[in-house]
């Protein structure tokens, strides 16, 4: 049963098995539903039932949410009723929760998510987002956002999954707060598994000031997120500069990502300690590890610095492209290639540390300074709309803890500032002059 939405738009349906997860809460204690439900629960954890609910700090209907389950808590813990309340901080660390959890005083455990990956696996990515499992593991009930009588639907649904009487005792009234109708789409680009998740935050946030429901959805390839761009598939897209170049007749440019405070980034071309590759030069008749036509740190900028250093690519070094910036750094590891050219983070994949990274990895160069990627929202979108998304898109840098949660795993972002197609000028000139000197 849902009682916000539809069921099509619904990951897990009432009867499915509930995804089985162990994690620590903020006690460090570790909490696993797999002992708590199902035929694996011990003697002494097995619950009849636990109420798993995704919330985050920021997110207004789930502060109106705690109120109520306080209250349902209370009243069934008094009654010496088998019930587990486990609240899970979307993309959210201990950094974030722990103070929140002090001062609302939460009855409960809170485990945090954080790099949204539980979430992914429940498909909650509208909150609140409320599951009831029952004694056998199973999704007995789900509910989605905030609605009057909740107190009195989740008391009935309690008593139905444990086979008692229900509590009793009407709850605080709450403002309905009804599932918006209108839908967006925000595209990111393919970087690894970790990254719509870790956007889902941002979408929520977004669609908040909108009143809309935002969508992260994202591409197996580079080329084909581009094709999905110029195909005009997204409302809204987060994006490198050079991609950004390349569908900047289908979207226009709204903001810009800082990252530790700098408009810019860069990337690198790389190879091992063991290589003989000392230098740019050395390249000369051998294979470079790149990610894609449509990567600007992984594409068009190693092969402006390849130019810089008298190379011409794919002729004087032949191009291997990858498909990913992880793939580019585990081929350089494997030696099938003789240097790669990637962001310089990406070797963060295959080396797990600081140390390991410095022993293993030679920098043979960084690229020239490329202008920091991009959020877009589409030309055929009314006036209105594309203000109110770009006021809101501006709205991030002062929404407390979002820009940290979407920086886990990468260099951090600091601020989304505002931007315009002008900003994209120098891709431009970069672009002209690659594609004037390479052999494709």
């Amino acid at each position: 049963m849902s009682m916000s939405g539809g069921a099509d738009d619904l990951l897990l349906k009432v009867g499915d098995d509930a995804p089985p997860f162990a994690m620590r809460d903020l006690d460090r204690q570790v909490f696993s539903l797999r002992n708590n439900t199902g035929e694996s629960a011990t003697a002494k954890e097995k619950k009849k039932a636990v109420v798993l609910v995704f919330f985050a700090t920021w997110c207004k209907p789930c502060m109106k949410e705690i109120p109520i389950l306080k209250k349902i808590y209370g009243a069934w813990r008094g009654k010496g009723r088998d019930v587990e309340v486990i609240y899970v901080g979307l993309s959210q660390g201990e950094k974030e929760l722990g103070p929140f959890a002090k001062e609302q005083k939460l009855p409960w455990r809170v485990i945090p998510d954080s790099f949204g990956l539980l979430a992914r696996r429940y498909g909650a990515s509208q909150l609140p987002h409320l599951f009831i499992v029952d004694e056998r593991g199973k999704i007995a009930f789900q509910h989605r956002g905030i609605a009057p009588e909740l107190y009195q639907t989740l008391d009935n649904q309690l008593a139905r999954i444990t086979g008692t009487a229900p509590v009793g005792d009407a709850g605080p009234a709450v403002v309905d707060q009804p599932r918006f109708t209108k839908e967006y789409t925000l595209g990111r680009a393919p970087s690894s598994e970790t990254s719509a998740p870790r956007w889902q935050p941002l979408a929520i946030f977004v669609g908040e000031q909108v009143s809309a429901n935002i969508e992260v959805q994202t591409e197996d390839s580079y080329e084909a997120f581009q094709k999905a761009l110029l195909a005009g598939k997204y409302d809204l897209t987060n994006a490198g500069p050079l991609l950004c170049h390349a569908v900047k007749d289908q979207y226009e440019a709204v903001a810009r990502v800082e990252r530790q405070g700098s408009p810019t980034y860069f990337g690198i071309i790389f190879t091992t300690r063991a290589s003989p590759v000392r230098q740019l030069s050395d390249l000369k008749g051998k294979t470079i590890g790149l990610v894609s036509e449509r990567s600007t740190s992984g594409g068009l900028y190693p092969q402006l610095a390849l130019l810089d250093a008298g190379l011409v690519p794919g002729k004087d070094v032949t191009i291997k492209w990858l498909g990913s910036h992880g793939k580019v750094a585990e081929a350089v590891k494997a030696g099938t290639v003789d240097a790669g050219g990637c962001y310089e983070d990406c070797r963060d994949s295959v080396y797990p540390t600081i140390r390991a990274k410095t022993i293993a990895t030679r920098v043979l160069t960084y690229t020239a300074d490329i202008p920091s990627e991009m959020i877009l929202v589409k030309r055929s979108l009314d006036a209105a709309t594309k203000k109110q998304l770009k006021d809101a898109i501006l709205a991030l840098s002062a929404a407390e803890g979002i820009l940290a949660q979407i920086s886990q795993g990468e260099t951090s972002v600091t601020a989304v500032v505002p931007a315009t197609d002008k900003d994209l000028d120098s891709v431009a000139d970069v672009v002209a002059r690659v594609n004037s000197k390479s052999i494709k």
